[in-house]
């Protein structure tokens, strides 16, 4: 499902989404961390990258209340996109890059 979405800058930080998400660049060999993002009726934690043995992954908690819905995105050196979910309740979430790629940005989108 392709979402139609926007990119802004806010405080050093990129958000996109549908209505918005927080991303995380990836860095040459490690993650980016900061503080925990709280947008609207949804909650998560500061994303992270990781490695398993050649997989990159992009990891995040986030929970949220009502009827929103929200997806995990990272983005790849083969310049492919993966995405899981919908989810709609807590969740700690990891979504991997093919192997022998690397992670160029992680993002949490979601909807109200």
């Amino acid at each position: 499902m392709r979402r139609n979405t926007k990119r802004i800058s806010l405080a050093g930080c990129l958000l996109a989404g549908v209505a918005a998400a927080a991303v995380v660049t990836a860095p040459a060999a490690s993650a980016q961390s900061g503080s925990p993002t709280r947008l609207d009726s949804i909650n998560c934690s500061t994303g992270s990258f990781g490695q398993d043995g050649t997989q990159w992954y992009y990891n995040v908690s986030c929970s949220a209340t009502g009827t929103t819905k929200w997806w995990v995105n990272i983005s790849c050196s083969d310049n492919s996109t993966r995405t899981v979910g919908p989810y709609t309740t807590f969740l700690n979430v990891r979504v991997y890059c093919p192997p022998n790629t690397t992670p160029k940005q992680g993002w949490v989108s979601y909807t109200p």
